[in-house]
């Protein structure tokens, strides 16, 4: 029984460390939230972009514009991809994010790991595009991307 309640409290420590260990910021011109790690910090937040940068992480979000479809997003990251001359990108990935719609590819750049992401807020008809760049041998930075990419919610 005691061994129980020695794993049931560090479970909760552990639980309880996760959820102090991230921050949400506001895009507030487009009311864009994302969750990031809580050693983000803002570089830029601007009516064209928005960009963070943590401990070997870097997030950057601009606008393009565009009549595009949440359908056709996924040919609009490819290209976009192929347009920063990305190395190694895999097939886009469905962005499971709270209420946006969007894709996302995997690849590098210079050398470094790439996360680019495309997404549409259906209300606001918003499309933006959001590019994580890490180390390659960094697992949990690229679960953290992965987190990024998914924490985005519209809070229009």
């Amino acid at each position: 029984m005691k061994r129980f309640f020695v794993l049931l409290t560090l479970i909760i420590a552990l639980s309880n460390s996760t959820l102090i260990a991230q921050q949400t910021y506001e895009w507030k011109y487009y009311g864009l939230e994302v969750t990031v790690p809580n050693d983000f910090k803002v570089v830029k937040n601007t009516n064209e972009e928005f960009e963070m940068k943590g401990q070997g992480m870097g997030m950057y979000m601009f606008i393009f514009e565009g009549d595009i479809t949440a359908e056709d997003m996924d040919e609009a990251v490819a290209e976009a991809a192929l347009s920063m001359d990305m190395q190694e990108v895999d097939a886009a990935h469905v962005i499971q994010g709270d209420g946006l719609d969007g894709f996302y590819v995997e690849g590098f750049k210079d050398g470094v790991r790439v996360m680019l992401a495309g997404m549409i807020d259906p209300k606001s008809q918003t499309n933006f595009m959001m590019l994580i760049t890490f180390y390659d041998e960094d697992g949990v930075a690229e679960s953290d991307a992965i987190d990024i990419i998914n924490s985005v919610t519209s809070t229009k």
